[in-house]
């Protein structure tokens, strides 16, 4: 990593956290080369074969998943390894270090009750017997609502942003957290993107973008728009 420049991390889900509809390294790729051009000094850390970073990092972005098929739990290295990643994590999140998930990101811990509530929601899985598991419609063009009441990432953006991409749906939003973007499916308001603020002990600024689904979709002029606001936000 570059010394002039503030270090990022992307961690990108493999192992115990990545499933089989995400393209985990492309899109962790474009993360990383829009985290550089933004001014970032970004590296790629998969989960179960990286080790955890001994430097400090100023922006951690998880684009891993993995609740909607989770794995037990073994000894195996790469095991160990992801599970070593994720309380580095959770570790620097509780310090203060600003963090930002993208699309499947809200279920990316998905065992480690920590991550929701550093995060301000989450993915609900069908195993966990919620009465309302998270879901998406198919995949398509569609037109989201901008929310924010003012907040800085959504502040003078357009009332509706186009996308082409997954839109998740019945997430668990915390009431602290400020909802950014929604979508409105068979007349049912669905919240897909939030921001909270920083809690002592908790985390720093924290992000959940439900974009990305795919390398096309994190290119999108509206996910490109949102991504530059957040990361003004967060490491404001």
């Amino acid at each position: 990593m570059s010394q002039d420049r503030t270090a990022a991390v992307v961690i990108s889900g493999a192992g115990r956290y990545c499933d089989p509809w995400h393209d985990f390294e492309g899109t962790s790729a474009v993360l990383a080369e829009q985290l550089d051009d933004y001014g970032l000094s970004a590296e790629v850390l998969v989960t179960g074969a990286a080790e955890p970073p001994e430097a400090a990092v100023g922006l951690i972005v998880v684009n891993a998943g993995g609740g909607s098929t989770p794995s037990p739990v073994s000894d195996d290295e790469e095991d160990v390894r992801a599970r070593a990643l994720r309380d580095w994590v959770l570790a620097a999140v509780g310090r203060g270090v600003p963090v930002l998930a993208t699309h499947t990101g809200s279920n990316a811990f998905y065992e480690d009750e920590r991550w929701a509530r550093a995060l301000g929601g989450r993915w609900v899985p069908k195993q966990s017997g919620h009465p309302t598991p998270s879901w998406h419609p198919k995949r398509g063009p569609a037109t989201v609502t901008v929310l924010g009441d003012g907040h800085p990432i959504t502040d003078g953006l357009a009332a509706e942003l186009a996308i082409d991409d997954e839109r998740y749906s019945d997430l668990e939003v915390h009431e602290a957290s400020v909802a950014l973007l929604e979508h409105t499916e068979d007349g049912v308001r669905h919240t897909m993107s939030w921001a909270a603020e920083p809690v002592p002990g908790l985390r720093g600024r924290a992000v959940y973008d439900g974009l990305g689904h795919d390398v096309t979709a994190c290119r999108e002029p509206a996910r490109v728009r949102m991504l530059t606001r957040e990361l003004d936000w967060l490491l404001g």
